[in-house]
């Protein structure tokens, strides 16, 4: 008995080039097949409970050659037919087009359509041929009806191309649920339609290893591809249908200019540009900044890198450094002169690594084949943008999908005097000349971390307090940040707000007058400052951006966009990352995260989403605070004094170093930390983070928890 897949030449087989059913079914392009040499034979078999289709070369060539597919499918037999050319071996193999249907129900659904369509279009590329195959399951299950699968490969001359040509469709049984309407959505005829894109091989079987190696890092079949977004196998195929992304890989539009354009240049919108184009995809950046009040203004790389993260974090190490040369005396170093601190030099080592980290930006960029714009952004209408120099000059740029980048920057006070004396983070790190006499307004991180390390370089540094420090991190941890600043120097004004800053002296720096009055009452204060540092929070740079062109929803107060869980806005095509986004923590690596893995989403067949829970961070304040997790206040709210000492759901520590210890420990309380974990830790000693596994007093027993010996 031969195999249950028997197929021979059929006196009425399809004509070369056509297809193998009318376009009242579907609407199939196909290629011409090269001049048939001759004729194969080919049998396969389809054995039960095989996940996914596969197919391979049988035979070793001639009229005697044969090909074997097998996939997933529910008990019975399939037979067919089919015709098989073998075109010229300088060609590269496509498989065109695979149908799976049913007139009635079928219990595996379209999973078992999907994978069986999958082999039989396997089978035809692993024989290294050019024809059509078709193959009826002759005996199904109880209770369900016949069904077929056909498949069509074609040849085309010329070198091997990329594995991604033609649209793959397959039809399931009646009854199954429709996928989103689209422009590929098929005739009604009560089917499950799904569209795919099948492999595009080179010339036999090993070379299609080669090339699936390089591409995915496998070398099975089937593996299938999307225009251009490789979705990995049946199951993947039908999870990315289900969740809907299938519809929208299908809907990309050629007539565009660009597959993708990026709105802003910082850590996020980056990450999202790159990841794309490494995903074969035509993107564009358009990256503007606006100067300051005060006339600054700086490269690709957005606020992290050119006045955020980067110069902070430079600059608090300067401060330590500092620190250690003062304590080093205690450790027996001997040094004839004052410590005193050069801020020139300071900033223009800073500025030089800025500048390095600029260019290695736009590096990047070219080796990936993204286009850049040193344009400002401003929608006109659906999927257009127009992009205005710094000259004025305008140019118009359409794209299937955007990203807004944008970022914030910082908020001013709306008094007099604010934006024409004060200056911002925007302006502190590259500020040429040393601020002196400070005044530091605000309570945030921003304010805290600016005011350590300049108090740390020597600086004599007022903090004026509007309320409570570090809103939103833990109360009791913030206020022990704020006693360790007070106790090495730094004042604090609390409950005072200014209401006007008036310049006494001009000069580098000049001197500023600053009034203020008190948040409980009528009190009034003065006082005079070189430099007035503002930083009571930043707004989202979406307002002049056109969004109510196009109908893009935003926060009217903050400018923030509201989206969905994969970073999508109520507009479909138009997508947000980074601090732009309404209730989403404002950090860089949770940025360059959501960029990546939205651009996989969008081009690359993946479905993990950004990981907005548990997400670690520290205030580079002289003492640094790191935490991960909820504060004690919000955990006490959600969870309730009862249930808070199994789990670790907080995770908070102040001290040297911390940024260095909360990673490891933010790792862990994703994998599920318990106390008993840490417990049955062996910490390593002496160092700040082994307490954390000798942990033995809890708060709510009033004990002293100051650590005695080793």
């Amino acid at each position: 008995m031969g195999h249950p897949w028997e197929t021979k030449r059929s006196p009425g087989s399809p004509t070369v080039g056509t297809p193998l059913w009318d376009n009242n079914t579907m609407q199939l392009s196909t290629r011409p097949f090269a001049k048939s040499r001759r004729v194969r034979w080919a049998s396969g078999h389809w054995p039960r409970s095989h996940a996914l289709g596969v197919g391979r070369s049988q035979g070793r060539g001639g009229a005697n050659g044969g090909i074997r597919g097998r996939g997933g499918m529910d008990p019975g037999r399939i037979q067919g037919r089919g015709e098989l050319r073998n075109p010229s071996r300088r060609g590269s193999l496509s498989v065109v087009a695979c149908q799976a249907e049913s007139d009635g129900e079928l219990n595996r659904g379209p999973g078992t359509a999907i994978s069986a369509a999958a082999a039989a279009a396997a089978a035809l590329a692993g024989a290294d041929v050019a024809g059509a195959g078709e193959g009826r399951h002759s005996q199904p299950p109880a209770g369900q009806c016949p069904w077929r699968v056909r498949a069509v490969a074609t040849r085309t001359p010329g070198p091997p191309l990329r594995p991604w040509d033609q649209p793959l469709v397959l039809r399931g049984p009646r009854g199954a649920a429709a996928p989103p309407a689209g422009p590929h959505r098929g005739p009604s005829s009560g089917h499950l339609q799904q569209e795919l894109l099948s492999a595009q091989h080179a010339d036999n079987g090993a070379s299609v290893q080669e090339v699936l190696s390089e591409l995915t890092n496998q070398r099975t079949v089937p593996n299938i591809f999307v225009n251009k977004v490789h979705m990995g196998g049946c199951d993947r195929t039908f999870q990315a249908h289900q969740s809907g992304l299938l519809q929208k890989l299908l809907q990309d539009d050629p007539a565009y200019d660009y597959d993708l354009i990026v709105i802003g240049g910082g850590s996020g919108g980056l990450a999202c540009a790159q990841e794309a184009a490494i995903l074969g995809r035509k993107v564009l950046v358009l990256d503007f900044v606006v100067p300051s009040p005060q006339g600054t203004s700086w490269g690709l790389g957005g606020t992290c890198v050119n006045v955020g993260c980067i110069p902070k974090k430079l600059m608090h190490q300067a401060a330590l450094l500092g620190q250690a040369l003062t304590d080093s005396r205690k450790f027996g170093w001997e040094y004839s002169q004052q410590v005193k601190h050069n801020w020139g030099t300071m900033t223009e080592a800073v500025q030089n690594h800025i500048g390095s980290l600029n260019w290695g930006y736009r590096l990047s960029l070219r080796e990936k084949a993204v286009a850049y714009i040193n344009s400002y952004g401003e929608f006109v209408e659906h999927h257009k943008i127009k992009a205005t120099n710094g000259k004025g000059q305008e140019t118009c740029y359409t794209a299937a999908k955007f990203v807004i980048a944008t970022g914030e920057r910082p908020r001013y006070l709306g008094i007099q005097g604010d934006k024409e004396y004060c200056i911002t983070s925007d302006d502190l790190f590259s500020l040429p000349y040393c601020p002196g006499t400070t005044l530091v307004v605000g309570a945030s991180y921003v304010a805290l971390e600016c005011a350590g390390f300049l108090a740390g370089l020597g600086l004599d540094v007022t903090v004026m307090v509007r309320s409570v420090l570090l809103r939103g991190f833990d109360q009791e941890m913030a206020e022990r940040v704020g006693s360790y600043m007070e106790q090495h120097g730094v004042r604090f004004l609390r409950k005072f707000v200014p209401v006007e800053v008036q310049q006494l002296e001009k000069g580098s720096p000049g001197k500023l007058k600053v009034m203020a009055k008190s948040t409980e009452g009528p009190e009034t204060i003065e006082g005079v400052y070189n430099t007035v540092l503002l930083a009571i929070g930043r707004d989202s740079c979406t307002k002049k951006m056109g969004l109510e062109k196009i109908g893009v929803k935003i926060n009217e107060k903050s400018g923030k966009i509201p989206v969905n869980d994969v970073e999508q806005t109520n507009v479909p095509y138009v997508y947000a990352v980074g601090d732009v986004l309404e209730g989403k923590p404002e950090l860089t690596p949770i940025a360059v995260q959501a960029g990546k893995l939205l651009a996989r989403r969008l081009f690359g067949g993946r479905l993990e989403k950004c990981d907005y829970v548990n997400v670690p961070t520290v205030v580079f304040t002289p003492l640094e605070y790191g935490c991960c997790g909820y504060s004690e206040e919000r955990a006490i709210e959600v969870y309730q004094k009862e249930n808070l000492e199994d789990r670790v759901i907080g995770f908070h520590v102040l001290g040297p170093n911390a940024g260095e210890i909360i990673q490891g420990f933010a790792a862990a309380m994703k994998c599920g930390l318990t106390k008993q974990l840490l417990d049955d830790t062996i910490g390593i000693h002496p160092t700040c983070a082994e307490v954390f596994t000798t942990l033995q007093i809890t708060k709510a027993s009033g004990l002293d928890v100051t650590q005695k010996g080793c």
